[in-house]
């Protein structure tokens, strides 16, 4: 079973992370998931780590975004200060983001 904190800890390393990109969404932590906010206000409910990237990442835009994106999730997760769920967090992100970057399930050119 998750908990809020668990869920406060994984909006904390979503909005980290997409701090600062044009129009990044923002994630909010609720008892039984997440809800993603847009630029624009209208919210998605997130009951999973992976629908909450889905949200996030599914309107980062052109590839040039992600892989910005994706680098910062890389970084996030290999930082030692990020050990443990927020590491794996970022890690789910980069998942996310590698699977709209080659949506026919190739695996990606580059390591990560």
């Amino acid at each position: 079973m998750r908990t809020l904190r668990q869920h406060l800890i994984v909006a904390h390393t979503v909005n980290s992370v997409c701090r600062g990109l044009p129009g990044a969404r923002r994630a909010t932590a609720l008892s039984d998931g997440w809800l993603v906010t847009g630029p624009s206000g209208a919210g998605v409910l997130c009951p999973t780590v992976d629908a909450l990237w889905t949200a996030v990442v599914g309107r980062a835009g052109d590839v040039s975004r992600l892989e910005l994106l994706a680098e910062r999730l890389r970084r996030h997760a290999a930082d030692p200060a990020n050990e443990g769920l927020p590491a794996r967090a970022a890690r789910s992100g980069v998942d996310c983001v590698r699977r709209l970057l080659t949506p026919d399930g190739a695996e990606a050119d580059r390591p990560g």
